[in-house]
């Protein structure tokens, strides 16, 4: 089925039935299909918030598929751990960008198309880098993670085990200014976002990343609510994910990447 069609029948039918509690503006804008879109504001240089507006790979990716399917996108800005709070009570449409877990795909419909691929590295201050091959090397150790991230089954099975200690912060500079104090031992970061982060900070040669990520690059996906319910929902979730395969055949998302990393 075309997406003008699909859309034209999801107007019509969201105008007449929706979910309790709802109203038809829920899904609907402006005669078009309208998602509410969660997510973190502050994760350069997948997505941030300024005084300017806002930016990020993932943004402008999401952004570019909302204006090729002709949808309304409105995206809000909240922790981590609410946005995935509201994607799983169905308060927003969806939100990005997460990786794919059992716990998370209880909640939310995955687009098999990534929006980005992550490396999570660990950081420490120079000069007291130390040999860091397994999560063994981690015992003991207290690190500093953004609240509600995923690192890896390993690392969180080491944290239940109380093998490792963990603060969780909201932004980037509050791990930054543990480390600095002498409060953790180190940091748990995305490699690109701490990079970033590092040299706005002006604090290149004082923070370094140890040589072994801590993962391998993992894809990072725009979710979807189970909660979110609309006429034809599986037909637009496809119309998404061919429209970002296109994006990436088509060379959108390597001008997009280049516009923040080159």
């Amino acid at each position: 089925m075309k997406l003008k069609s699909i859309q034209f029948i999801v107007v019509v039918i969201g105008l007449i039935f929706t979910l309790p509690g709802q109203s038809a503006a829920d899904h609907i804008f402006g005669g078009k299909v309208s998602l509410r879109l969660s997510t973190i504001s502050e994760f350069k240089p997948f997505i941030w918030s300024d005084d300017t507006g806002t930016h990020g790979i993932d943004y402008d990716i999401v952004k570019e598929m909302c204006r090729r399917l002709d949808l309304h996108c409105h995206v809000e800005f909240h922790p981590w751990k609410r946005v995935l709070a509201r994607i799983e009570d169905g308060s927003s449409a969806g939100g990005f960008s997460g990786f794919k877990t059992p716990e998370r795909e209880a909640y939310a419909d995955f687009l098999s198309i990534p929006l980005h691929d992550s490396t999570y590295s660990i950081f420490v201050k120079a000069g007291e880098e130390f040999e860091f091959n397994t999560i063994e090397d981690l015992y003991g150790k207290t690190i500093g993670v953004m609240r509600g991230f995923k690192i890896n089954p390993e690392f969180h099975e080491a944290v239940a085990r109380g093998s490792i200690n963990v603060r969780e912060v909201n932004f980037t500079e509050q791990n930054i200014k543990l480390l600095f104090a002498g409060r953790i031992d180190a940091i748990a970061s995305n490699y690109h976002k701490m990079r970033m982060k590092v040299v706005e900070l002006g604090i290149s040669g004082e923070l370094v990343g140890l040589l072994t990520p801590i993962t391998p690059p993992r894809p990072s996906y725009l979710m979807i609510s189970k909660k979110w319910t609309i006429p034809y929902k599986q037909e637009l979730l496809q119309q998404m994910d061919t429209t970002l395969k296109t994006m990436y055949e088509d060379g959108t998302i390597d001008k997009i990447n280049s516009t923040y990393l080159d």
